[in-house]
């Protein structure tokens, strides 16, 4: 059986990928909201590919929604691939003053979105961590970071003055049988101010951890697909 990936967000026809867009286009297969895939069934991709998409989506119920979403028309054992823009780097260039105010302003826009369409606002702001937490709580496993998928030409290589301002990010959903990292409860607001709710995540209730649970401590260079 042939199987289907799904490109959120996408605008780069790539052979055996179908693109989902909320706005019309040549390239674009499916035209919805990545947050409600009900025109899809349970089980239906092997692979859903999104470079900068879901830090569009408010932290509250929006990005959880999506990944719900997404873990649902994976088949068990396919995978999410997904890039966002590194808060903690862009926290650090941005207060660097050694760079121009000019380029300073430009890091601001990568964190908040250009602001150019009714789409290009960004409503949470994401580190390892934090993107490790809300796929876990989706039921996503074995999450871990990559230097770069090797599949599309776009953001999630992009780089300021040879800096990788991205996180890629890749997680499985478990088949049967598969021990699983996270519960798929959504927290509210006042839960998340602790990303944990129990002090398991580094610096979370002032303690100190070594690496990011979930997380792979292994950064590959690319990915198979």
């Amino acid at each position: 059986m042939t199987k289907r990936r799904l490109h959120v967000g996408g605008k780069e026809r790539v052979e055996g990928w179908e693109i989902l867009n909320a706005v019309s286009a040549p390239e674009v297969d499916h035209i919805g909201d990545a947050r409600d895939l009900s025109q899809f069934s349970d089980a239906t991709f092997s692979n859903i590919y999104a470079s900068h998409v879901v830090e569009h989506f408010d932290y509250k119920d929006e990005l959880a929604q999506a990944l719900r979403e997404w873990h649902r028309v994976l088949i068990p054992g396919g995978r999410v691939l997904i890039s966002v823009p590194d808060i903690e780097v862009l926290s650090r260039l941005i207060v660097d003053r050694s760079h121009p105010l000019e380029e300073r302003f430009l890091l601001m826009q990568m964190m908040f979105g250009g602001h150019v369409d009714a789409y290009d606002h960004h409503r949470v702001g994401l580190n390892d961590e934090f993107l490790a937490w809300f796929l876990g709580a989706a039921g996503f496993v074995g999450m871990r970071r990559v230097d770069h998928f090797g599949v599309f030409n776009d953001t999630s290589t992009l780089r300021f003055k040879d800096v990788p301002i991205s996180i890629n990010m890749l997680a499985e959903k478990p088949k049967p049988g598969w021990p699983a990292f996270g519960s798929p409860q959504v927290l509210a607001a006042d839960e998340l101010l602790c990303i944990c709710g129990g002090g398991a995540y580094q610096n979370c209730h002032g303690h100190q951890r070594s690496s990011t649970p979930g997380v792979s401590g292994n950064t590959l260079a690319s990915v198979s697909i």
